[in-house]
C-alpha cells in the first residue's frame, strides 16, 4: 500500500465536514455523489476514482447503496462512518422491516401514510391502497406518484411541528428509515406522542470494514493504515 495515495471520502452525510477535518494531514480526495448540492468541505472534490486509492472511508447516507456499491474495491482497505441507530422507548409502536416493499405490506388497507423514505420509494409507496404524504427535504416540480403528495420541508425538524404536520394530515402510520442521530428523530417521537405506529426500515449491510462513530475514531483508523 502506498502511503502516499489518497484516501478517497465517499461524501454526502452530515458528518462529511468533520469527517474530512479528522483527516487533516493526510491526503484525501472528496467524491461528494450528490452534484445538485454544494460541497460544505475544504478538500480537494473528485467526480471519479482516482488512479491510487490507499484507503476508502464511507460518509454517504447510510442507506445510499449505490455510490457505496459502485466506489467501494475489493482489497482496499473500508472504513464507515456510523451514528447510533434508533432505539424503541416506552410508548413507542414499531414494527422493523428490511425493505420498503415489507414496509408497505405491513399497512392497514386505506391507512393515510405519512413516510419519510426517499423519492425513489414513491413507486412502490404508490401500491398502497390509501394516501400516502412523501416527505422531500427542499422544493421541486416533479409529479408526484400515484397516491401520493409530496410534504416539502427543509430541517431542522422539531417535535411540536412534527406533531402539528402528522395531526393536519390525520396520519394514521409513520414509515421511516432508520438513520440514527437526533436530526431526523422528532419525526418518531411526534408519532410516539400521538400514539402512532411507525414502520421503521433497518439500514442496509454494509461492505466488511470498521465502523467509526466519532471523529477520534476517524483518527485512530487513519494513523492505522
Amino acid at each position: 500500500m502506498n502511503p502516499a495515495a489518497p484516501i478517497l471520502v465517499l461524501a454526502g452525510a452530515r458528518e462529511t465536514p468533520e469527517a474530512v477535518h479528522a483527516l487533516s494531514g493526510y491526503p484525501a480526495r472528496v467524491l461528494w455523489a450528490d452534484e445538485s448540492t454544494p460541497v460544505p468541505v475544504e478538500a480537494e472534490v473528485v467526480r471519479q476514482m482516482p488512479v491510487e486509492v490507499r484507503a476508502i472511508l464511507d460518509v454517504t447516507h447510510a442507506f445510499d447503496t449505490q455510490t457505496r456499491s459502485r466506489w467501494t474495491r475489493p482489497g482496499l482497505p473500508y472504513a464507515r462512518v456510523a451514528r447510533a441507530l434508533w432505539e424503541p422507548e416506552p410508548g413507542d409502536r414499531w414494527t422493523t422491516v428490511e425493505t420498503i416493499e415489507q414496509a408497505v405490506a405491513t399497512l392497514p388497507s386505506g391507512a393515510r401514510v405519512f413516510a419519510a423514505t426517499g423519492q425513489s420509494s414513491g413507486a412502490v409507496l404508490a401500491k398502497h391502497n390509501g394516501p400516502v404524504f412523501l416527505r422531500q427535504l427542499g422544493t421541486h416540480d416533479l409529479p408526484a406518484p400515484p397516491n401520493c403528495s409530496y410534504v416539502f420541508g427543509a430541517g431542522p425538524f422539531d417535535v411540536e411541528g412534527e406533531v402539528q404536520v402528522l395531526r393536519k394530515l390525520s396520519i394514521d402510520v409513520v414509515i421511516a428509515r432508520n438513520v440514527g442521530g437526533p436530526d431526523s428523530y422528532p419525526k418518531l417521537a411526534a408519532a410516539r406522542a400521538l400514539g402512532l405506529p411507525v414502520v421503521l426500515l433497518r439500514p442496509p449491510t454494509l461492505p466488511d470494514g470498521q465502523v467509526l462513530m466519532s471523529p477520534e475514531d476517524v483518527r485512530r483508523w487513519v494513523r492505522g493504515l
